[in-house]
C-alpha cells in the first residue's frame, strides 16, 4: 500500500513536484501505520476467513458447562494436538506452570516436532505497538519541524561549516561530513518526548522476556499445577509413554540444532522419562524459542524494523518533500548540482541508514536499561535508566549522522 501510494503521488505531480507539499505526510506515513493497526486488528475479519488457518484453541474448543462433555473432550486433548500441523504457545508467566499445558506441548513436541512449534509471549504485541506508536509520534514532531522550519537543515549548513573549519582546516570533505554528523545528531532530539515512555516499555520487555528464559530454563514438569491428583497421575503417564527412552522426535530442517538433540537423546536414554522432557524444553525448546524472538537483549532484525516502520515511512517523506521545500532551492541549497543527485543520495543514504542505524537502537536501549537496573532500584539507579534512553536515540542518530556525512562527502 505504501509503495502504490507513493508512486501514485509521483504520477500525479512528478518526482521532483513534491516538495513543500502538506499531503505527502499524511498519506505516506499516518495512512499507511493506520492500515497496518487495522490489519493488525482486524484482518481476520477483513479476510472473510477466506485464507485464514484452521486454529484449535483448547479454551475455546473444549466445553466449558457440560461437565460430561468436557471429560470426554479433556481426554482426547492428546488426540486433537496430536493431528496439528503447528503448535502457537501464547505465553504468558503461568503457562509452564499449568499441568495441561504441558501435556500439549509434550504431545505435539513428540507427534510434530519442536520445529513446528510457535512461541508467541503475550507482552511481544504490546511491546511492539507502543514502540510503533511512539516512533510514529517521532516522526510527527520530525515532520513539525520541517514545517516550522523549513529548510533548517541546508539553512545550517553554512553556520556549521564556518564554525568547523576554524577547528578542522578547509578541508570540504571533513567539513560536509562534520555537518552531517551535527545536523543529524541534532534531529534526534524528536525522539526525547518519548524516552520516557519508551523506558517503561522497555524495562517492562526487558522483565517479562527474562522471566520467560529463566522458566524455560528451570522447566520441571512436576513442579507444574492441577487441580485435580487423579489427573496429574494420569498427565504424567502420558508423558512418561512419550517420553520413555527420549524418544522425542526433532524432524530435520528444524531450527534447532539436531546433532546436540541427538547428543541429548544419547544421554537421557536411561534416565527418567520426566527428566527427558524436562531437558527437552530446556534445551532444543529454548533454543528454537531464542532464535525466534531472541533473548532479553536482542530484537531479531525483522522485529527492529517493524518497530521503527513509521520513521521507515518517513524517508519516504523526506525524500520526496525535498525537506519541506522546493526540490530545485532544497538541491542548491544543500550543495547538489541537480535535483537528481540529491534525490538519488537521499535515497541511498536513507536505506543504509535504515538497515545499518536504526535496528541498533533497541537492542542498545535494551543493554543499557539492563545495566543501570541491575545495580539496584534507587532513585539513582532509576534515573540513570531514564538516561539512557535519549542516550540510546543519540547514538542511532549519531550513527545515521556518519552515514550521511560519509555519503555527502563522497558524492559532492
Amino acid at each position: 500500500m505504501w509503495s502504490l501510494l507513493a508512486i501514485a503521488l509521483v504520477g500525479m505531480f512528478g518526482v521532483a513536484g513534491l516538495g513543500g507539499n502538506v499531503c505527502v505526510f499524511p498519506c505516506l506515513v499516518c495512512l499507511p501505520v493506520a492500515t497496518f493497526f487495522v490489519v493488525f486488528f482486524f484482518g481476520q475479519d477483513l479476510t472473510g476467513a477466506r485464507w485464514s488457518m484452521s486454529l484449535w484453541v483448547d479454551k475455546l474448543c473444549i466445553h466449558q458447562t457440560d461437565l460430561e462433555l468436557k471429560a470426554k473432550q479433556i481426554a482426547a486433548l492428546p488426540v486433537f494436538v496430536a493431528h496439528a500441523s503447528r503448535m502457537l504457545i501464547l505465553w504468558d508467566e503461568t503457562y509452564f506452570e499449568r499441568l495441561w499445558c504441558n501435556l500439549e506441548l509434550a504431545t505435539f513436541v513428540h507427534n510434530g516436532g519442536i520445529q513446528n512449534v510457535d512461541l508467541l509471549p503475550l507482552w511481544l504485541a504490546p511491546w511492539l505497538l507502543c514502540s510503533i506508536l511512539l516512533d510514529l509520534l517521532s516522526a510527527g514532531l520530525f515532520e513539525l519541524l520541517e514545517h516550522v522550519l523549513p529548510n533548517w537543515s541546508m539553512r545550517w549548513v553554512p553556520p556549521i561549516m564556518e564554525a568547523t573549519e576554524s577547528l578542522l582546516g578547509k578541508n570540504p570533505a571533513m567539513l560536509k561530513f562534520v555537518t552531517c554528523c551535527v545536523i543529524w545528531m541534532f534531529s534526534g532530539i524528536t525522539y526525547l518526548l518519548v524516552s520516557v515512555p519508551s523506558f517503561f516499555s522497555f524495562r517492562m520487555k526487558l522483565r517479562n522476556h527474562q522471566l520467560l528464559l529463566d522458566q524455560m530454563s528451570a522447566f520441571d514438569v512436576r513442579a507444574a499445577k492441577c487441580a485435580l491428583q487423579a489427573d496429574r497421575n494420569a498427565i504424567e503417564e502420558h508423558v512418561v509413554a512419550l517420553f520413555e527412552g527420549g524418544n522425542a522426535p526433532v524432524k530435520e530442517g528444524s531450527g534447532v540444532d539436531d546433532g546436540e538433540v541427538r547428543r541429548q537423546r544419547f544421554s537421557l536414554e536411561d534416565r527418567d522419562p520426566l527428566n527427558c522432557f524436562n531437558e527437552h524444553v530446556k534445551g532444543p525448546l529454548l533454543a528454537l524459542v531464542e532464535s525466534q524472538i531472541g533473548n532479553e537483549l536482542r530484537v531479531p532484525f525483522h522485529i527492529a524494523l517493524i518497530a521503527c516502520l513509521p520513521m521507515i515511512f518517513y524517508s519516504s517523506v523526506n525524500v520526496l518533500a525535498c525537506d519541506n521545500g522546493p526540490c530545485e532551492i532544497s538541491a542548491v541549497l544543500s550543495g547538489y548540482s541537480s535535483v537528481t543527485q540529491y534525490m538519488v543520495t537521499q535515497v541511498v543514504a536513507w536505506t543504509l541508514t535504515i538497515f545499518l542505524s536504526f535496528p541498533v537502537t533497541s537492542p542498545i536501549l535494551l543493554r543499557m536499561i539492563n545495566f543501570a537496573v541491575s545495580r539496584g532500584n534507587g532513585p539513582l539507579e532509576l534515573f540513570m535508566a531514564l538516561l539512557c534512553c535519549p542516550l540510546a536515540y543519540m547514538w542511532s542518530y549519531t550513527c545515521g549522522g556518519l552515514i550521511w556525512g560519509s555519503i555527502v562527502a563522497l558524492v559532492q
